[in-house]
């Protein structure tokens, strides 16, 4: 059976210990990509998107608790990066599992930018997929 990270620590808060496989199959992807730079500038656009305050939301999150990194958002249960390349179409068929375009990976979402997935209802069920299995 899988567990959020956030299960994870509250069952360690209780000093109940869960055996993890110690090899991982997943890879780092932060490491590969070049993400989009933020200023906090940047965060005010984001502000205005329906969709990230949205997410901010169902987070139970403000704008003001954000913080503003170099190429992420600190948004405290994880780090957000945004994909600094546009997507040359809309994906034909995105795979929950398989060549998702949407990861979290160790605490960190990486996404193509929120003006992307607003405007694809398969990127945003993604996004939404994603947060509620890997973050809440």
């Amino acid at each position: 059976m899988a567990i959020t990270l956030r299960q994870f620590e509250h069952l360690t808060e209780m000093g109940i210990g869960l055996w993890q496989s110690r090899t991982s199959c997943y890879v780092d992807d932060t490491k590969q990509n070049s993400f989009l730079p933020l200023t906090p500038h940047s965060l005010e656009n984001l502000a205005k998107h329906r969709l990230f305050s949205d997410v901010l939301l169902s987070l139970n999150l403000t704008i003001g608790e954000v913080k503003v990194q170099d190429d992420h958002l600190d948004v405290g249960l994880f780090n957000w990066y945004f994909l600094d390349k546009e997507l040359d179409e809309e994906p034909k068929e995105v795979s929950i599992q398989e060549g998702a375009l949407i990861s979290c990976i160790k605490s960190k979402l990486i996404s193509p930018r929120i003006e992307t997935i607003a405007q694809s209802t398969k990127l945003k069920k993604q996004l939404w997929h994603t947060i509620a299995n890997n973050l809440l």
